[in-house]
């Protein structure tokens, strides 16, 4: 048996010598003039005034990728929901009293559904990994429905919880800008894996609602992180 040790030492070595890692392999990959198609998984969070009304939610999206040396440039689209928020469990003050209640049957979503363009930068490409940073520019569709919310305007006490109204449902299409940076492992040169950062701003706003003490949101600002795939297709 101790003839065999050998052997599989040299299979395992053999083996390990077919994995890609030879250096250089992220300037040799940005270097190429190609083009490819990807996937996006982020988790998306709101950030200032719109994480008074939302947790986080994921995003997903496809992307369009074409490469030149060190600059990649991409289309991407992208959704993302928020099936419910913060103000199902959340007290408004009546006017009357200005006590504190709840609205037991409220319920709040917002969806974002965009097209993005975005500029990709490599720093200094070093082994597998090139890190970058982003700029882009699009436009993100976003519509923010609330209802069933008890009606706070009332003035005959005692307070009605069956007396509900909905506000007008919130839809816009605006222009979007966002900033970011991330690194991208290339795991063969035709195939990449990126983890990036971009930080949102939509330029459109969501109303104020004074009873629930929540301010008016704009810009809508918005945090993503995961990652992106990306298989790059021949010259």
């Amino acid at each position: 048996m101790h003839k065999l040790v050998p052997l599989k030492i040299v299979m395992i070595c053999v083996a390990l010598a077919g994995i890609p890692t030879q250096p250089g392999l992220a300037q040799n990959a940005s270097a190429d003039r190609t083009w490819g198609l990807g996937t996006i998984t982020h988790f998306n969070l709101p950030v200032s005034n719109l994480g008074d009304r939302f947790d986080g939610a994921p995003l997903i999206g496809l992307k369009w990728v074409y490469r030149h040396d060190r600059i990649t440039y991409d289309i991407s689209c992208i959704y993302s929901n928020f099936p419910a928020g913060k103000i199902e469990d959340q007290t408004f003050q009546w006017i009357f009293d200005g006590l504190a209640y709840p609205s037991p049957l409220a319920a709040s979503k917002i969806q974002f559904v965009g097209l993005l363009g975005n500029l990709q930068r490599v720093v200094k490409p070093f082994g597998h990994f090139a890190p970058y940073w982003s700029v882009g520019a699009g436009f993100i569709h976003f519509e923010h429905q609330i209802t069933d919310l008890v009606f706070p305007g009332q003035n005959i006490p005692p307070l009605d919880y069956n007396f509900i109204y909905s506000p007008d449902p919130e839809k816009s299409t605006s222009l979007t800008i966002n900033l970011g940076g991330g690194i991208q492992y290339f795991i063969t040169p035709q195939i990449g894996l990126a983890l990036d950062v971009k930080y949102n701003f939509i330029f459109g706003y969501l109303r104020p609602m004074e009873a629930w003490l929540l301010e008016k949101v704009s810009p809508i600002q918005l945090l993503n992180v995961g990652l992106g795939f990306t298989y790059y297709f021949a010259k």
